[in-house]
């Protein structure tokens, strides 16, 4: 009996040692108190299966069980899949291979699909009121454009399916969310969201009062279409005020109205980096001066590079005094350090950098770049410092971690501030001398290799180059002192003596 307690006891602690490991790499699970910090990776083939099978079955139910019924819908379901998968495998590649975007794209069409369902098939309700346009533009800010305008098309076409196939309700649809998605790179508050409800209201009755001079209803229907169509404005805006700060939580995903609050200048990282390294804060300044325009230059999201530059050097809040830009004019703390050293804490800026953004919730957008702005470019100076001491210097201790820049933001992120530091550093700042340092910054990460894994062409760094040298030459172009010549002093001063004349006048009047 004790030898087979005692095997017991064994068998019991292997298998408890085997589940600790196993629940050490286990995958991460939300709970009440992290549910908006943590990431839950579904399998996408799980997420579009369970999908497909919903928006089925939602469909059989509200058309009937039958074989023909059964059968159109499956042919239909297939053709609207096999229609998007080709609009979207090549464009939203990006989209596509991210778990959490399709767990979100999948979300946003059954909660669709759902609204359409209840406005259909309840009595006092017309499909009219159906508010396609507000998840079309909902797709267009978290996902992008193209699935935004799929996704008005397809919501369109099953609205005018399940409505007894009626082509003014398909037609008014897809107007509105056409109209609305059109929007989705201009709207820049919350309360932009109501003014495309209206929008979206007039062009659903502007559509209806075609028809109906169409003769295809009469006066008593047109009136109501009118009012479900005025009421789909209204359903729409709180639909968008409602859902998209939620899902923008819950999937990280980075709208030019979550980007206007982060550039909100009381950000509580924005103003530790004002009082504790002002000097990191005026460099991220310029910076995103700089990125933002080179951004316009190449049809690059302008409000995303400056947020960005806004935040890419958080990291330095750490040790602010070992970067030059915070250093007055005491003794550099890097003196007393061999290059290495030197290097590991400048390096550190990326590392710390991107803990802080994660403490301090920012988007994955921001902390992406954050990651990149460096790349995995070589800490120059101190390596060749450290040449100096020993020729044998390992390289890839001065290297930083990356990685490389994977978007074109995060390439114009890293051209923009190694060109604005530079010319910063430079004594007489010409615009000849300016125009030089941007393009020997340039090309130097180009033969690096910095940008082989961005979709960055020649092109677009031909114009990410005018537009920093045109920003930086405003910046910092030293300007003219023109000298005061005989002709200028003499007639300053007989400016002098014609304004105390006009003075000693105006006191004789007053003293009459």
């Amino acid at each position: 009996m004790d030898k087979i307690k005692a095997a017991l006891r064994r068998l019991l602690l292997v298998t408890a040692k085997k589940l600790a490991a196993e629940d050490s790499a286990a995958p991460v699970v939300r709970n009440a108190k992290n549910i908006f910090l943590r990431e839950i990776k579904i399998p996408v083939f799980l997420t579009v299966g369970i999908t497909i099978t919903a928006l089925y079955l939602m469909f059989i139910m509200g058309l009937g069980f039958s074989y023909r019924t059964m059968l159109s819908v499956a042919i239909f379901t297939l053709s609207v899949i096999a229609f998007f998968i080709e609009n979207t495998r090549k464009e939203e590649k990006e989209i596509l291979s991210d778990s959490d975007a399709v767990v979100l794209m999948c979300l946003i069409f059954v909660t669709g699909v759902l609204t359409l369902q209840f406005s259909v098939y309840n009595g006092y309700l017309s499909p009219f009121i159906f508010p396609v346009a507000a998840f079309a533009l909902m797709s267009a800010m978290l996902l992008s454009v193209r699935i935004g305008l799929l996704y008005g098309l397809i919501l369109s076409l099953y609205a005018g399916f399940l409505s007894d196939m009626r082509f003014d309700v398909f037609l008014t649809m897809f107007c509105g969310s056409v109209v609305c998605v059109a929007d989705a790179g201009r709207i820049r508050s919350r309360s932009g969201f109501i003014v495309t409800g209206l929008k979206a209201a007039f062009v659903n009755i502007s559509v209806i009062t075609v028809f109906f001079l169409l003769k295809q209803y009469g006066l008593p229907q047109y009136f109501e279409n009118i009012r479900f169509g005025f009421y789909n404005g209204l359903v729409t805006a709180v639909i968008l005020l409602v859902l998209v700060p939620v899902f923008e939580k819950l999937f990280s995903r980075t709208t030019n109205i979550k980007l206007i609050e982060l550039a909100d200048f009381n950000n509580v990282l924005l103003k530790r980096l004002m009082l504790e390294a002002p000097g990191t804060y005026h460099h991220s300044l310029w910076t995103a001066a700089v990125a933002e325009q080179a951004a316009n230059a190449i049809g690059a999201n302008a409000i995303l590079a400056r947020v960005c530059s806004y935040y890419h050097d958080i990291g330095k809040l750490k040790n602010p005094e070992y970067f030059i830009e915070n250093q007055n004019s005491g003794a550099n703390p890097h003196d007393a350090l061999s290059p290495a050293m030197s290097a590991l804490i400048l390096m550190s800026h990326v590392k710390d950098g991107v803990s802080l953004a994660k403490k301090y919730n920012l988007d994955k957008e921001i902390i992406n770049n954050i990651e990149q702005h460096h790349g995995t470019t070589v800490m120059s100076y101190f390596y060749h410092k450290a040449l100096e001491k020993n020729s044998e210097t390992d390289a890839s201790m001065f290297v930083y971690p990356g990685p490389k820049p994977q978007t074109k933001t995060a390439a114009i992120i890293m051209i923009s501030d190694s060109s604005e530091a530079a010319c910063r550093a430079i004594e007489e700042p010409t615009a000849v001398r300016i125009k030089e340092t941007v393009e020997k910054i340039i090309n130097n990460k180009f033969t690096d290799g910095q940008f082989s894994d961005c979709p960055i062409t020649l092109k677009d760094l031909e114009n990410i180059r005018n537009s920093v040298t045109s920003t930086l030459v405003g910046i910092y172009h030293a300007r003219i002192e023109y000298k005061e010549t005989a002709n200028d002093k003499e007639q300053v001063q007989m400016t002098k003596n014609k304004e105390q004349t006009a003075n000693n006048k105006e006191q004789v009047t007053k003293n009459r």
